[in-house]
Formats: structure tokens, C-alpha cells, sequence
């Protein structure tokens, strides 16, 4: 399969209905949880006796994912491309899909988040070990090159070809792309409406509850901000940057750069949420806000994206029919 041919699921779609979709009456939703690829995730079915087949699904994709695509795992298939010197690789069905997922990605934002800055992110040595709440478009030091560009990465079927040098990091487009699989293989499973959440991405697949998924996102500390009501099919993803303590709250301070400079645009957002058709849409949405700073807003207001965007000042500011989602709808 060609670059070109590849398209983002509802990406095209720009707007999701002014009130969330209600589902018939289901059985009470159930929940298991667990560590995985850096961060949390769980598993919600409205069926608690398809709960354990659900959770073992999504463990085991999310397990060949993080196998396949984690950079910091020295036993990853991603590693061998580094090991070729810049010669094609053919490579796993699962990579080629989440190599063509960030492509996509890269291509719908021009380059705002782009796979190629993993040696930019392997530059970072103070973020800390749990880096899942970082954006996939990169975090180094101010006055490091720009990324080397998701145009070179070369993705024919299976074959995978990648420069010499050019390192990978595909953490958050995949770890989006695999809460949307994982959702959509419970789906055909079981009997049973599915949410999947990997960190701050979340899936849904079959049926809601009659009041939507109830989803919980949080801010600092674990402090709860807000409780979205996703309609079935919806997902949620929440991206965030990375500032250092109050003594160091220079304007330039962040772990994030943009991939077309290699520098440090201004934080303008602290933590930024967005509803699509899918977690890699909502991703893309609320990750390239983090790097078009000022100009996202306006972006996703054209769009018609229901988001919330949190200045680093902590103002909130609103787009699409957001609001819509924060209360559960009225039964019909």
C-alpha cells in the first residue's frame, strides 16, 4: 500500500452530532484495569460476562503493539530497522499498520507530528521513565535540528525502508491506533459494547450505556476535571505537555518541540482533550494542538472538533459541541 493511499478513519468527518448517540438499556457497565506500555489501561464492557474474554483481548494487542513499536524496548521490531543501514525491511503486519497510521497522521497535519523525531526524543534525559503523557511529535533541548522528516520513511506493503540515522517514535499514534483495534476486535468477539483506554486515549466500539461512555479525564495529581458522556463508536484523547516545576516557569519551558524547527514553541496549552470518529483522529487532533499553539484553536473550531484546550495559565477554552458531552443525554 502506497502513502497515498492511506486515509485516516474519520478524518473526513469533521463533526460529531450536538447530542451524544443514546443506546438501548444494557447491563451495567463493568471495568478491569492494569499497567501496560508505560502507563494504564482498562477495559470497560456493558456485558460483565464478556469481561474476561475483552480483557484478555485488548491485553494481548496492546502487548504486540508495545512489541512491535516501543522505542525504549531493546527487543522491539522497530529496532531492526536501525540495524539495516537505511535498506528496506519487511516487517510484521501489525508495524506496517502502525507505520502507515502515523504516516497518515503526519501527512494530515503537515508535519506537525512526525515519526522521524525519535532521535530528538532520545536527547531528552530529564523527563523521567514514564514518558506515555508525552506527545509523539518530540521533546529535546532548544537548538536541535528538525526532524528528518516523515517524506523519507518509505512504506510499501509490508516493506518499511528508513534512512540511515532516522529513528522511529511512534508512541502516540500507535498507542492510539491500538485502543482503536483492541476496541474493534472485543467488538467482533463478543455481544457486548466495548471502551478501551490506553493512558489518555480511549476507544469505544458497540453499543453505550443509555447515558453515553462515562469517561473521567483528569489534571494534575490525579484531580479530576471533567466527565465526558461519549456516544457509541466515539473516542476521547487527552494530550499534555510537559513544564517544569514554578521556579523554572520560563515562557520557552517545555518538553515539547515542534518538528519542523527542532525548537521549543511557546506553551501555549497545558493539556489539550478531543472527541473523533476514532482514537487515532482525536489524537491527531489534540497532539498537533500542542504544536500549533495560537493557531489551534481557530483549527478546530474550522473543523467543527468537539475540544477542550487548557491555556498554562489553566483558562479553558472550547470548541465544537464539547459541551454537549459534559452532561448525559436526555433518554428518548
Amino acid at each position: 500500500m502506497a502513502i497515498t493511499d492511506i486515509v485516516v478513519p474519520g478524518l473526513r468527518r469533521n463533526h460529531l452530532p450536538e447530542q451524544p448517540l443514546v443506546a438501548g438499556h444494557r447491563a451495567a457497565a463493568t471495568t478491569v484495569a492494569w499497567p501496560a506500555w508505560g502507563t494504564t489501561a482498562s477495559v470497560t464492557v456493558d456485558d460483565p460476562a464478556a469481561l474476561t474474554v475483552a480483557r484478555r483481548i485488548v491485553s494481548r494487542q496492546i502487548a504486540a503493539a508495545e512489541k512491535a513499536a516501543a522505542r525504549f524496548r531493546s527487543d522491539a521490531e522497530l529496532h531492526k530497522l536501525y540495524r539495516a543501514g537505511g535498506s528496506p525491511v519487511t516487517v510484521s503486519p501489525l508495524l506496517a499498520e502502525l507505520v502507515a497510521a502515523s504516516l497518515a497522521v503526519a501527512m494530515r497535519t503537515d508535519g506537525d507530528i512526525d515519526p522521524t523525531v525519535g532521535a530528538a526524543m532520545n536527547a531528552v534525559g530529564s523527563v523521567g521513565r514514564d514518558r506515555s503523557h508525552l506527545p509523539v511529535c518530540g521533546s529535546r533541548p532548544t537548538g536541535g535540528r528538525p526532524a528528518a522528516g516523515w517524506e523519507q520513511v518509505r512504506l510499501e506493503g509490508r516493506k518499511l525502508q528508513v534512512p540511515a540515522g532516522t529513528t522511529l517514535d511512534l508512541s502516540a499514534t500507535a498507542k492510539a491506533a491500538v485502543c482503536d483495534m483492541a476496541a474493534a476486535r472485543v467488538r467482533e468477539r463478543v455481544d457486548a459494547g466495548v471502551l478501551v483506554r490506553l493512558g489518555g486515549n480511549v476507544a469505544s466500539a458497540g453499543p453505550a450505556p443509555e447515558q453515553g461512555w462515562r469517561v473521567l479525564i483528569e489534571d494534575r495529581d490525579g484531580d479530576l476535571t471533567t466527565q465526558i458522556h461519549l456516544p457509541a463508536g466515539a473516542a476521547l484523547s487527552t494530550s499534555r505537555i510537559a513544564v517544569l516545576p514554578e521556579r523554572h516557569r520560563d515562557a520557552r519551558v517545555t518538553h515539547l518541540i515542534d518538528p519542523h524547527t527542532g525548537e521549543m514553541p511557546l506553551p501555549v496549552w497545558r493539556m489539550v482533550s478531543a472527541i473523533g470518529f476514532t482514537c487515532l483522529e482525536a489524537s491527531t487532533y489534540s497532539t498537533a494542538s500542542l504544536v500549533r499553539g495560537t493557531r489551534a484553536r481557530s483549527w478546530l473550531t474550522q473543523l467543527w472538533v468537539p475540544a477542550r484546550l487548557i491555556t498554562v495559565a489553566d483558562d479553558e477554552l472550547l470548541s465544537g459541541n464539547w459541551a454537549a458531552h459534559t452532561t448525559p443525554p436526555n433518554p428518548s
